[in-house]
């Protein structure tokens, strides 16, 4: 049943062609495999050639069963925790800290093949700057981390986060242009990078947040995005992850695109295969 249901959904290949004689392989039990079956093809005096079903799969370089990744899978996306996956299918924290590590790239992809603009006319999208680091001591300064620019579309799940090097007008607008449609209604804050956007057609209001959190005669505020950068960072460990920085990003940005799916589990099976 588990062998049936990766090929359902695409895990694993429901044919194999024999690399000697080009004919279509057989699906044989073996008790000795781990996954109980593999791809088999046998001519008397010829040759005899043996496939895993794994083979070419996410499944391939890793020993543990097919049904123990599956759930791994499952309690990835229900936003389990490490140590209760760890717990309830008996596995060291080297091979689940491993997994999850892929799971993310997979939203790292997911995300990009999915991503579509935010915004279009009477649309709002407010966009900020957050940087992500540690205090040095929990307190003072942030001494090192990372910049991200991103945009919510108010209204939707629609979102974008990058990491850049830069926060110059070059550097950002660049990223407006590339993932929110023109005539969008833009709110922001007075970062002088933002001081172009009328003139690169689009409706632009701002909140000076040295003065107030909403502006009070426009009542543009950008409560939304603020909200999302903190809801972001309280997903990430305490340890750094600079070398996985984008990944927890794609992570979070799976997670808020698929929040109102009806079946996460065969969403994100479905980026995998």
């Amino acid at each position: 049943e588990v062998l049936r249901f990766c090929m359902d959904v695409g895990l694993i290949a429901n044919t194999y062609e024999c690399p000697k004689c080009k004919r279509q392989m057989t699906l044989t039990k073996r008790n000795s495999s781990v996954d109980k079956y593999e791809w088999r093809c046998q001519v008397s005096g010829d040759h005899s050639v043996r496939r895993s079903v794994r083979k070419g799969s996410w499944f391939e370089m890793s020993k543990i069963s097919m049904i123990n990744v599956l759930l791994m899978t499952e309690f990835f996306v229900m936003k389990r925790k490490q140590c209760d996956i760890q717990f309830e299918l008996g596995l060291s924290k080297h091979s689940v800290c491993d997994w999850r590590s892929f799971f993310r790239e997979v939203c790292m992809d997911v995300v990009v093949n999915e991503s579509s603009m935010l915004g279009g006319y009477g649309k709002i999208v407010e966009i900020d700057e957050s940087k992500f680091g540690k205090r040095k001591f929990n307190r003072g300064k942030r001494v090192e981390g990372k910049w991200v620019f991103g945009g919510v579309e108010r209204g939707s799940n629609k979102c974008f986060f990058k990491v850049v090097e830069r926060r110059d007008k070059s550097t950002l607008l660049n990223l407006i242009k590339t993932f929110i449609h023109p005539g969008t209604t833009i709110y922001s804050d007075c970062w002088k990078a933002y001081e172009c956007l009328e003139d690169e057609g689009f409706i632009h209001l701002r909140v000076n947040h040295s003065i107030n959190f909403k502006n009070p005669d426009t009542g543009v505020h950008t409560n939304s995005i603020e909200g999302t950068w903190n809801s972001i960072k309280s997903q990430l460990p305490t340890r750094t992850v600079t070398d996985q920085f984008d990944a927890y990003l794609g992570e979070y940005m799976w997670y808020r695109s698929h929040s109102h799916c009806e079946d996460p589990m065969r969403a994100f099976l479905k980026g995998v295969a």
